[in-house]
């Protein structure tokens, strides 16, 4: 995954490109920002799905191409109506992360648990 920082004249308005990643961790990022009264808007704009790092190719044909010009992009914006667009979305990812580490820990937790039974 590769973000790209885009500028914007409003110090309200974060935007960014994305790139290799899809709608499984950008849309988590927007309702997490959209749970923030602060927050006044946020989407994101996927890229054509043609354009795409998946090609089906026969396993005998190999193609001189760069992957990377193929990968799915996304576009990601929000707005704020007070505060620093930074700080939220720093919170927001902080949150995120929190949570994927409990769910590593559940996770975990039901293995053993599976585990012992046998």
């Amino acid at each position: 995954m590769e973000i790209i920082p885009e500028r914007s004249d409003d110090n309200k308005v974060m935007k960014f490109r994305v790139i290799g990643e899809d709608h499984t961790l950008l849309n988590a990022l927007r309702e997490r920002l959209l749970s923030y009264p602060e927050v006044e808007y946020a989407y994101y704009n996927v890229s054509h799905p043609l354009k795409s790092p998946y090609l089906l190719l026969p396993d005998n044909v190999s193609a001189p191409i760069d992957l990377r010009g193929l990968q799915q992009e996304v576009t990601f914006v929000f707005r704020v109506k007070e505060g620093n667009p930074k700080d939220l979305l720093k919170k927001a990812v902080d949150e995120l992360l929190g949570e994927a580490e409990e769910l590593v820990k559940i996770v975990d937790k039901i293995y053993e648990d599976h585990n012992k039974k046998r």
